[in-house]
């Protein structure tokens, strides 16, 4: 009995080291192989060509590229710091939306949606826009039959810190 369990126990010590040693023999034998193959021949690098820096000369009458543009309108005065806010200063232009027309005895006033769906009535000479904006003017396109609403902002130039004027337009949006 204690020679059968002994050789029970030895049996599988046997099969596992007669597999283990003609395993590794392939293995081995395959990455020598293959060490030997892959080897390709590296091309030399490219010789390094100099540099010679350039001297920049351009003409005088031609803008500077290594100097900041400028606004194209220049104002000579700053907006009124002082004055009251009126509501429609205390969002970004881009976030308010011409929404309608109205006409009172004669005169057109321009419907602005905020952000947070109120509507204000503005004509020219009314302030909107978180840079200094004025409505200057409102007008319709007799040929397209479409209203834009033109504003004035006046912004601080960072570099110079001179005020400049951009001017922009919005037009009607339609109902969708």
């Amino acid at each position: 009995m204690i020679r059968l369990r002994l050789c029970v126990a030895l049996l599988p010590v046997l099969w596992l080291s007669a597999c283990s040693d003609q395993q590794d023999d392939d293995l081995t034998r395959f990455m020598e192989e293959a060490n030997h193959s892959v080897a390709a021949p590296v091309e030399p690098l490219p010789q390094v060509q100099s540099f010679s820096p350039k001297q920049y000369n351009a003409d005088h009458s031609l803008a500077d590229p290594f100097v900041p543009r400028k606004a194209a309108l220049q104002t000579t005065h700053q907006p009124d710091l002082n004055r009251p806010k009126e509501p429609l200063e205390a969002y970004p232009l881009e976030s308010l939306k011409f929404v309608g027309v109205l006409s009172k005895k004669g005169k057109s006033f321009a419907t602005i949606q905020t952000p947070d769906n109120l509507i204000y009535q503005v004509k020219p000479g009314a302030h909107m826009g978180e840079k200094y904006g004025v409505v200057t003017a409102l007008e319709e396109n007799r040929q397209t039959l479409k209203y834009t609403l033109t504003v004035k902002e006046t912004v601080q130039d960072p570099v110079s810190n001179a005020w400049t004027e951009q001017m922009t337009t919005l037009e009607l949006q339609e109902h969708q």
